[in-house]
Formats: structure tokens, sequence, C-alpha cells
């Protein structure tokens, strides 16, 4: 028992000396040095089929998908929180995906990732709000890593 409460007093005081703490993970990241091809040499409906069956491989759904168009949009992915003494700091992030038919029979992806953040206190949560502008490279890794997963499902089993 003193040690059980040895353990939380001294988790506590780290909570309190160091300010934050990370809970819930991270953010997915594409391995180092992945640069995405964006336009590939395939079918549209193979290039397709292999998007939503990298959505569903990583439990990632899609609110719509229009074939015709060649749009993606996935719902809302929650991502890590950042406790803090007076707040808990949550992110969550989506991607609009799309599909462009090339004059060479090729076929370019687009994906654009979106992410949100909001406060959570004592006195109830903040609104979604944008913070894609101030997070560059951690947007540009979350698209980076889903053109990595598409890649690969490309590649086959």
């Amino acid at each position: 028992m003193k040690q059980t409460l040895l353990i939380f007093g001294c988790a506590a005081l780290l909570l309190f000396a160091g300010g934050c703490v990370t809970t819930n993970g991270t953010l997915p990241t594409s391995s180092a040095n992945f640069t995405p091809k964006g336009t590939y040499a395939i079918s549209r409906d193979k290039l397709w089929q292999t998007i939503l069956d990298t959505l569903d491989k990583n439990h990632i759904a899609a609110v719509t998908a229009d074939k015709s168009s060649g749009i993606i949009q996935t719902d809302y992915i929650a991502g890590p929180e950042v406790a803090n003494i007076a707040f808990v700091e949550s992110v969550h992030y989506k991607y609009n995906i799309s599909l462009r038919d090339q004059s060479d029979g090729s076929v370019k992806v687009n994906i654009i990732g979106k992410l949100e953040s909001t406060v959570n206190s004592g006195h109830g949560s903040s609104q979604w709000n944008d913070v894609t502008p101030q997070n560059v490279e951690k947007v540009k890794n979350l698209e980076n890593w889903l053109y990595e997963q598409i890649e690969d499902g490309l590649k086959g089993p």
C-alpha cells in the first residue's frame, strides 16, 4: 500500500513539476526518408479500391466517397491528449483525398490533412480549432503516412 501511494505521489509530483504529460498515443508518422510518389501508373479503379482498403485496414471511416468525382473525405481520427495541471488538450485529424486522371493514363492522388485541437478544463471544453497552419510538419507527416500506407497496399499482400 505504501509503495502504491509512493508511486502515485511521485507521478503526481512529476506531472506538477513537468507541467504536462502526453496520453493516448501519438500521431502516425511515415518512415524516415519516405517521399510519396503522388502519381501512380495504375488503373483508377485499382487505386480507388486500394485507398478504401487502406482506410479500412487502418480503421479510418470514410464519411463520403464519390468515385465519379474522385473525392474521399474521412471522419476525424482521435489523436493524442496532453494533460496539464489545469487542462487537457486533445487533437484529432482527418483527410481529404482526391484522385485526378492524368493525360498519360496515370492517376494523381492528392491527400490534404487537417489537424484540430480543443482544450477541456474544469469549466468545460472549447470548440475545436483548426491548428493545421501552426503544425505544418505534423500535418505533412500525417499526409505522408497515409501515402505510405496506400503505396504499401499497392505492393500487394
